[in-house]
């Protein structure tokens, strides 16, 4: 939860929008998911692991795996501007929740960024937050 550890920014309140599924949090989910499987998709094809997104929306729509990837991109710049959009109009929620659902976006593009950075913690990972 992003309240967590936050004090009197964690209202009832707070709660509750973050239960109602915001924007911000739909865009946020979309992000991370498709994030870890751009990375990690095709080694989870080796291990018969669940399907990816990406092999979702090739079924779903008939593509190759060049023009998924070229569409969930586009899913996952559409999410940002969600993110962005309600960081600038913010309504229920407090900046410093807000900021705390950003800078885990960031932390997730962090670990996802070139390699599956949860699946090679003890290397990859580890050496991101060395640098912090």
């Amino acid at each position: 939860m992003a309240g967590v550890g936050m004090g009197e920014v964690a209202t009832k309140e707070a709660f509750e929008w973050v239960a109602s599924f915001p924007k911000i949090i739909k865009a946020s989910a979309l992000i991370a998911r498709i994030a870890n499987d751009f990375v990690s998709h095709e080694l989870e094809q080796t291990r018969e692991h669940v399907a990816s997104t990406i092999q979702c929306y090739m079924k779903e729509f008939g593509t190759n795996v060049h023009v998924a990837c070229e569409n969930l991109q586009v899913m996952v710049e559409d999410a940002w501007k969600d993110v962005n959009e309600e960081c600038l109009n913010p309504t229920v929620a407090s900046v410093p929740l807000l900021e705390r659902i950003v800078n885990f976006l960031c932390l997730f593009n962090d670990i996802y960024k070139d390699i599956d950075g949860y699946t090679n913690s003890s290397t990859y990972t580890k050496k991101i937050f060395l640098c912090y």
